[in-house]
């Protein structure tokens, strides 16, 4: 299942948030649920605009890391592995690549969702706010989402050191 969802991370992330945004609006529709007010959305936008972009800086760094440990790594050459750390074999497998495109997929996710939201804060109208409670539930699914997913991927480069 893991396995699957890191095959295509973005579009599993985008349904997900999605699907919560239609519950929250059929709830809605129901008279189940009533939105916030527009002003407490507006600031949850922001803070959610910010907490995003400085979730992509981090991301980021920890590509930028790898990037640079795969510099300084000893890429074997030839059959003899031996010798070689499990952690630098991992630089030259197709897992390294898979790991950096996964990173650079959640440093865009949470760069579209901060470019979103600080665009709906300064273009919707006030007779559209109430919809930011949707944009905010959104939001907040791709970066839960997106931080869990860099979570498992340092997780797992973390037991690769500890194993070599």
């Amino acid at each position: 299942m893991i396995d699957n969802y890191f095959k295509r991370p973005l579009l599993y992330d985008y349904l997900l948030g999605c699907s919560v945004c239609a519950i929250f609006f059929w709830l809605n529709h129901k008279g189940h649920f009533n939105l916030p007010e527009p002003g407490a959305s507006l600031s949850t936008t922001t803070d959610l605009s910010t907490i995003s972009l400085t979730l992509a800086g981090f991301v980021l760094t920890l590509l930028t890391v790898l990037i640079t440990f795969k510099t300084g790594a000893k890429i074997p050459n030839g059959t003899q592995n031996d010798d070689v750390p499990l952690f630098d074999l991992f630089f030259s497998t197709r897992l390294y690549f898979q790991t950096t495109t996964l990173l650079k997929g959640c440093i865009n996710s949470l760069v579209f969702i901060s470019v979103l939201g600080f665009t709906l804060k300064l273009l919707l109208s006030e007779a559209y706010e109430k919809f930011l409670f949707y944009s905010n539930v959104l939001g907040l699914v791709i970066i839960a989402a997106t931080l869990y997913r860099s979570l498992m991927i340092l997780t797992r480069i973390i037991r690769l050191q500890r194993e070599s």
